[in-house]
This record gives structure tokens, sequence and C-alpha cells, in this order.
């Protein structure tokens, strides 16, 4: 899956920069962990949510960067270094880029919230290889409404999903882009209190699944939901526990194989989630805890039905750290991760080509949290004696 020539990159930059590697035996999809060097544009807190990846050398993350107010943050991935990139602010107080999803160098959707006064709006921009531009993006309703996640199949076809509050019960909120304007979409709800949408994953136009969570009054439950073109539809999906189950992201690599991740409660205790859809029925998959209080999945890239890679955070119970997982088609296994602080690391997103992307925070003891990268690679193929060398997968769709 992952050449040498993109590995021996990898590690000759680890060496250059001082970063951390931590490896697992070779046979999984990803199995080594490498901190790389990013930037951070301001002193106090930094924070990326979100990455998007068209090859190895070719990555752009969004976030956002704390001063006074909130200021959106972006950033881009050459091969072989990170650097900022100006971003605009909607307003004078808080803007948050929280999702991003490009389909080539010069086409990248971003979104989020902007406020103006106390009152959350829409915010969504587009990169063109040199820069950043705001474009007008509506709102369903007048008190609250961020957008989470963006996918993108191509420059004039993305689908955004979030949530809008209306008096004080939260529902699904879904756009689109037409490469011109941005339009509201009607979308359900499950109940009546709150709904809402942490991540979309098209691989067509009209083929796009989303999900989310409800509150039905007695415990929060996950929501998916499906796009034909036309119609949202919400789809039954199962619950792991009693108390809270929610899905945090969704990758798809075709209409009928998606893979799903989030965490579920189980007692006191947080758990990871992973479920599965094959185009009728969502199944929940076994998923591995590194420790026992807390480990949460907050993303997940597929490139094939059998490799994906799902990324978040675990509680030791003195500090948070990195979580990151690898399915090779029939069993989800823990991949060794290392972290660049010693009280706080959390990978928010992931984007995988041939090789994965993570992107996250950490608390490094410097006054407040920093970006975090990490590099995910997989084995070195085996030598063959084939006369043509095998194509890199790559995922139809990249999700924030």
């Amino acid at each position: 899956m992952v050449r040498r020539s993109v590995l021996t990159m990898f590690a000759a930059l680890a060496i250059v920069l001082g970063g951390v590697v931590v490896s697992t035996p070779a046979g999984a999809v990803v199995d080594s962990a490498t901190i790389v060097s990013s930037p951070n544009a301001g002193t106090s807190n930094d924070r990326l949510l979100s990455v998007s990846c068209v090859s190895v050398t070719v990555c752009v993350a969004v976030g956002y960067t704390v001063g006074s107010v909130h200021e959106t943050l972006a950033m881009v991935w050459d091969g072989t270094v990170w650097s900022l990139v100006s971003s605009p602010n909607a307003g004078t107080s808080n803007n948050e880029l929280i999702s991003v999803s490009c389909v080539s160098v010069t086409v990248c959707v971003a979104v989020g919230y902007t406020q103006t006064g106390s009152v959350d709006e829409t915010l969504a921009m587009v990169w063109d290889g040199s820069v950043w531009s705001i474009v007008s993006s509506p709102n369903a309703g007048t008190i609250n409404e961020r957008l989470l996640s963006v996918s993108c199949v191509s420059a004039s076809d993305c689908v955004a999903v979030g949530y809008t509050q209306t008096g004080s019960a939260y529902g699904t909120l879904v756009m689109v882009w037409d490469g011109s304007v941005w339009s509201i979409v009607s979308s359900p709800n499950a109940g009546t209190i709150n709904d809402w949408l942490y991540s979309v994953s098209c691989v067509s136009a009209t083929e796009c699944v989303a999900v989310g969570s409800t509150d039905t009054g007695s415990a929060t439950e996950t929501l998916a939901m499906v796009w034909d073109g036309t119609v949202w539809s919400i789809v039954p999906s199962p619950n792991a526990g009693t108390i809270f189950d929610r899905l945090n992201s969704v990758s798809c690599v075709s209409a009928s194989d998606c893979v799903a991740v989030g965490r579920t409660q189980t007692g006191s205790a947080y758990g990871t989630l992973v479920m599965k859809w094959d185009g009728t029925v969502w199944s929940i998959v076994s998923s591995p805890n590194a420790g026992t209080i807390n480990d949460a999945l907050y993303s997940v890239s597929c490139v094939s039905v059998a490799e994906c890679v799902a990324v978040g955070s675990t509680d030791t119970g003195s500090a948070t750290e990195t979580l990151v997982m690898v399915w090779d088609g029939t069993v989800w296994s823990i991949v060794s991760s290392p972290n660049a602080g010693t009280t706080f690391d959390r990978l928010s997103s992931v984007s995988c080509v041939s090789d994965c992307v993570a992107v996250g925070r950490t608390d490094t003891g410097n006054s407040g949290y920093e970006t975090l990268v990490l590099s995910l690679t997989g084995p070195v193929p085996p030598s063959t004696t084939a006369t043509t060398a095998p194509s890199d997968p790559v995922a139809p769709a990249f999700t924030g």
C-alpha cells in the first residue's frame, strides 16, 4: 500500500525535525505513527480540527487560533513542510473552521461558524491553491447554527452538514454547494428535542451519508441518514449502550460501503464505537479500547472496504493521549501512536490516500494548546517481479 520512497521521505523528515516515531509490527494498513512539526499562528491556543489530502504531498488542514477572540487557522503540506496560509474572518468576534474537503491542489472548501454578537452563523470558504475567500452561506434560523462537516466530489458538488437552533431545540442542518451558491436542503430530525449532524461523506452528487446523534429525552442515540440527490432520509442505526451513543465521523468508498465511528457510554466510562453500512443496514463492529476510563473516535478515513484508519483519544487517568486504530477488513486493531505533550494530546481528524495524515492539538505546557500533526504510514510492500507498479488506492471523497 505504501511505497518505499514515501516512507523514506517521512523518516528523513522525522530526523530533520526531531520527530518522534512509534512503530508496531508490519502487516497492518498503517503500522507507524510519526509526529511531524507543525506551526502555530498564536502564542496561547491553536487547534487543528480537520485535514484533507489529495496526495502524499498535498494536504490542507484547518482549525482556529485563540487571541482576544477565536480566528480561523489554515495550513498546507507540500510533502516537506507544513506552512501557515492566511485565512479571513467574517467578523470581529469568534470564527472557526471545523471541516475541510479538497478535490484537487487548487480546489478546497472549508466550513465552520462565525459569531455576530452572541449568535453563531454558518461560515464557508473556498481555496484556489493560493488564497482563501469567504463565500456567502445562508442560515436556517436566527439563533445559532454551525456547519461541522463538508464533503466534496467536485468543485461544483459539495454537501455540508451541522445543526441549527430553533427555540431551545437543535435540529439538523444540510447545505449544498454548486460552485457558486450555497443552498439549504430540507433534512429530517429523529426526535423533537435535539438532533445534530457531525459528519458527511459523499461518493457522488447523488450519494451521501451523514451521521450524528439524537436526543430522546432519556438518552443520546446514534443518528444516520442518506441522500439520493433529492431527499434526505433517516435510516435506523443501532446503539451499543443505553445512556450515550454518538457517531462523530463517516467515510464512504461507495454507496454501499461506509464506516462510521464515535463513542458509546457504558456505566461512567466512554468507549469506542464503530459501525458499518452495507447500503441497507447499519451494524455495530467490535472495536478495542486503549484504556479503561474514556476512549473516543473522532474521525475515520477509508481508501477501500478493507483499509480504514480511525483516530481519537484515550484517557489514561493521568493524561489524555492520542488513539489510532486500523481496519483490515476483518478486525480493528490499535496502533501505537506518540504524544507531543505530557498531559493532553487529541487527534481530531484523519485523511488517507496511500498514507494518512492525522491532526489535532497538544498541550506541551507552554500555557495553551498547540497544533499536532501525525504522519501514519504502512509497511513497505514485498518486492515483486511485476512489470507494472500497483496503483495506490484513493478515497473517492475526503471528509473532515
